[in-house]
């Protein structure tokens, strides 16, 4: 009987911590931070609201190596404690209008967007994405995410995976 009593009372602290944080979503709507890697190539800044306690959007802006970037992309997350996985989709443009730079990174951008290709002499590459992540918040505010992507080059289709990590203050 004992047993039972613990196991109920377990599954109802469970179940009330998800609500905590599907109510922290809709409290705290605002997050601001910075993204490493990922969409935003190199580093940026990216601002994300929380529609529902399981939606979110993110936009940004970001720089590559001689480069600039713009990322946004919709979240659907998976309530869990203060780790909470998700599954993306997005899109971004990396761009440059010329650069003194032959050797451009990430690799998926040397090596597959701009595979035959001369940077010197500009380029605008379009991305789609779906992706995959997990997301820690702190009852602060204080957000931390680790993601993986599937890039898709418009409109040829070429395509690479890449990777991000990203730090944000929800208010």
């Amino acid at each position: 009987m004992k047993k039972i009593i613990c196991l109920i009372a377990l599954v109802i602290t469970n179940l009330t911590y998800a609500s905590f944080m599907a109510d922290f979503r809709l409290e705290r709507r605002f997050g601001v931070g910075l993204g490493v890697g990922g969409p935003l190539s190199v580093l940026g800044l990216e601002v994300e609201f929380n529609l529902s306690s399981d939606v979110s959007l993110v936009g940004g802006i970001g720089s590559g190596h001689d480069y600039s970037t713009f990322a946004a992309r919709g979240k659907y997350f998976f309530l869990g404690d203060q780790v909470s996985p998700y599954f993306l989709l997005g899109f971004a443009r990396w761009w440059s209008q010329g650069t003194t730079q032959t050797d451009v990174g990430p690799a998926v951008l040397k090596n597959i967007f701009l595979q035959g290709e001369d940077p010197r002499q500009g380029f605008s590459v379009w991305t789609v994405y779906p992706g995959i992540g997990v997301q820690f918040i702190h009852d602060s505010g204080f957000s931390m995410y680790a993601e993986a992507h599937y890039l898709f080059k418009m409109p040829s289709f070429s395509n690479g995976t890449y990777a991000g990590l990203g730090a944000s203050w929800f208010f």
